[in-house]
């Protein structure tokens, strides 16, 4: 990457990692008091321990998390893991833009996005609720991205984008409705889904949500098959298993192209179809108690078993980063 302004590359990308600490510091405020309903602009930063309000030094992005050795200056509380992490992967990611797309308008808008994507999964992580302000900023930055082709897609195409991926996943999120009497997804994961569109398009949505998909299984469905062997549903933990090994089957033989005979090849798809029928029956039985026992105050509790934002919000970095080498892979697996 060549110096601006004569200025060395370094310079500008430290300037930047500093800039992404300093949101990063700024976002756990905004996340934090997003969930509590508490005002973020005007109150000062305070321990939520002791609520003492915090001097500027104690306010230092990562430093101050070092400095205070993970502890609260006033009641010696342990301070959250979280808020160094937030500030390094937001600054990490503002450097990251630099360094692939330099100083273009392509790169500032990646930081805005990166802003509200770490907000999404945090507040999906920690208390599985997406805030929709976050999701409908997102949208509009897709939305004011368009009109000036910083992603390679006109306004039309991003309102398309937006449009089917949010009705892809209500129309999704619904047929749990039918089937096990509540939805399989919550309302902020089309919202999400929404703001994905917006930004990318509806032809990056034909990769973004399959990928999610595949996140959230290599990722959840092991901690959902301990989980229910914990609580003694071994075939409930079997039935986790096995559509996480038929997914890994799948892409191994395509992989691999284990199978020269035809006949082999469908009676291998026939098993997997019967093991998938077996697993699936087993969650969705599952998910019937688990719609019975909250039917009589149905948002208490969240139904999903684990938040699918993370996952779509993973999707996204991946797609902005890797877009060509994924169609590569997808490709390269399925024929």
């Amino acid at each position: 990457m060549n110096s601006f302004l004569g200025l060395p590359v370094w310079f500008f990308a430290t300037y930047i990692f500093l800039i992404g600490l300093c949101c990063g510091s700024f976002l756990n405020v905004v996340i934090l008091r997003g969930l509590s309903g508490e005002e973020f602009v005007k109150s000062r930063s305070k321990c939520p321990k002791c609520n003492n309000q915090l001097t500027w030094y104690m306010n230092i992005p990562l430093f101050s998390y070092i400095f205070l050795k993970g502890k609260c200056a006033f009641c010696k509380e342990k301070i959250s893991i979280q808020y160094p992490i937030v500030e390094l992967v937001c600054g990490l990611l503002f450097l990251c833009s630099y360094f692939i797309f330099g100083l273009t308008l392509k790169t500032l808008f990646l930081c805005f996005i990166f802003f509200f994507f770490i907000a999404l999964c945090v507040t999906d992580y920690l208390e599985q609720v997406i805030i929709d302000y976050h999701a409908y900023i997102l949208a509009i930055i897709g939305f004011i991205g368009s009109f000036l082709n910083v992603f390679d897609i006109n306004w039309v195409q991003s309102l398309i984008g937006a449009l089917v991926g949010f009705f892809f996943f209500e129309i999704l999120a619904r047929i749990g409705c039918l089937t096990v009497k509540h939805r399989f997804f919550g309302e902020g994961d089309s919202l999400i889904t929404l703001a994905l569109g917006a930004i990318f398009g509806a032809k990056a949505l034909l990769v973004i949500i399959p990928l999610s998909f595949l996140i959230q299984t290599f990722f959840a469905i092991p901690m959902l098959s301990i989980k229910a062997f914990k609580e003694n549903k071994k075939q409930l933990a079997f039935g986790y298993f096995i559509v996480l090994l038929s997914i890994i089957a799948c892409f191994c033989v395509n992989y691999f192209n284990l199978f020269k005979n035809d006949n082999h090849y469908l009676v291998f798809v026939v098993l997997i179809s019967l093991l998938l029928f077996y697993s699936l029956k087993n969650i969705l039985a599952e998910l019937r108690l688990k719609a019975e026992q909250n039917e009589q105050n149905p948002d208490e509790n969240n139904f999903n078993l684990m938040p699918f934002g993370p996952a779509l919000v993973y999707a996204g970095f991946l797609v902005i980063f890797w877009f060509d080498e994924i169609k590569l892979a997808i490709k390269f697996c399925l024929y």
